[in-house]
C-alpha cells in the first residue's frame, strides 16, 4: 500500500504477519510485528494510512515534508496506538 508515497506492505514471516515498510531496493523494513493473522495486519495497514493521510492534509504539508518530519520510529509508535 503506497501511503504519501512510501510502500508498506504486510508480510508472512516466520512467527506470523508483520507490517514493513518496503525500500526501493527491495529491502524491507519491520515497523510492527504485534500481529496475529493477515486479517488484522491489512486493517492495521489501513487505520494506518488513513491517520498519517489525515495527519498530512492536518498539518497542510506536502508528502516529501511530511516524511522528512517523521521517521521510523515515530511510526512505530503510531501503529502500536492502532488498535
Amino acid at each position: 500500500m503506497n501511503i504519501l508515497g512510501k510502500e508498506f506492505i504486510t508480510e508472512l514471516m516466520p512467527d506470523g504477519w508483520v507490517i514493513c515498510e518496503k525500500w526501493l531496493d527491495g529491502a524491507l523494513s519491520v515497523i510492527d510485528n504485534q500481529l496475529s493473522n493477515r486479517k488484522e495486519a491489512s486493517n492495521k495497514l489501513q487505520h494506518l494510512c488513513d491517520f498519517l493521510t489525515q495527519d498530512c492534509q492536518t498539518l497542510g504539508v506536502s508528502p516529501e515534508q511530511y516524511w522528512q518530519e517523521r521517521n521510523e520510529v515515530i511510526i512505530a509508535q503510531l501503529i502500536h496506538q492502532i488498535h
